[in-house]
């Protein structure tokens, strides 16, 4: 080997493992930037982990279901009450217990409801109702032109009610 050579190794050596540190250092600060918009978007997004910011009786606003279909054009009542989720659409009054877990409704015993004869088109508002919670609705409380909008969201729709 060359003298020369021997010193030309050393410092490609160096720049190696400058750039080795370098290029962890960019790593490192890019996954920081990432998991910090991660956190922040999570935190900002109105998420919910319980019932207990939405105490009390909400009206539905604005909502659609991905069919097309238009469920909410009659108001949907919602009380909230510790646990238990009432809604009135205006025939039958419909009831669940619920927790939420992981951001979604969860009903052990699924929607209890009354059994009068409605119209078919309330008929379908209550039973598309019942699809949310059953379907474990995924639960968020934000800020609207309204006012707070606590909003129910699944595959099959979504419905957003404003405090009465």
């Amino acid at each position: 080997m060359f003298p020369g050579s021997l010193n030309c190794m050393r410092l490609r050596a160096k720049w190696v493992a400058v750039a080795a540190a370098v290029l962890l250092v960019l790593v490192g600060a890019l996954y920081a930037v990432r998991l910090t918009l991660v956190t922040a978007s999570d935190d900002g997004a109105g998420w919910l982990d319980s019932l207990e910011p939405v105490q009390g009786q909400w009206v539905s606003s604005a909502g659609f279901a991905y069919d097309g279909s238009t469920p909410w054009t009659v108001p949907v009542t919602l009380d909230v009450e510790g646990d238990l989720l009432r809604f009135d659409v205006g025939c039958n009054r419909m009831s669940a217990t619920v927790t939420v877990k992981d951001r979604r409704l969860r009903s052990e015993h699924g929607v209890a409801t009354t059994r009068m004869a409605c119209p078919p088109e309330v008929t379908a508002h209550e039973a598309w109702l019942t699809a949310l919670v059953s379907d474990r609705a995924q639960v968020q409380l934000k800020g609207s032109t309204e006012g707070d909008m606590f909003s129910l969201n699944t595959d099959a729709g979504w419905i957003g009610f404003i405090r009465r």
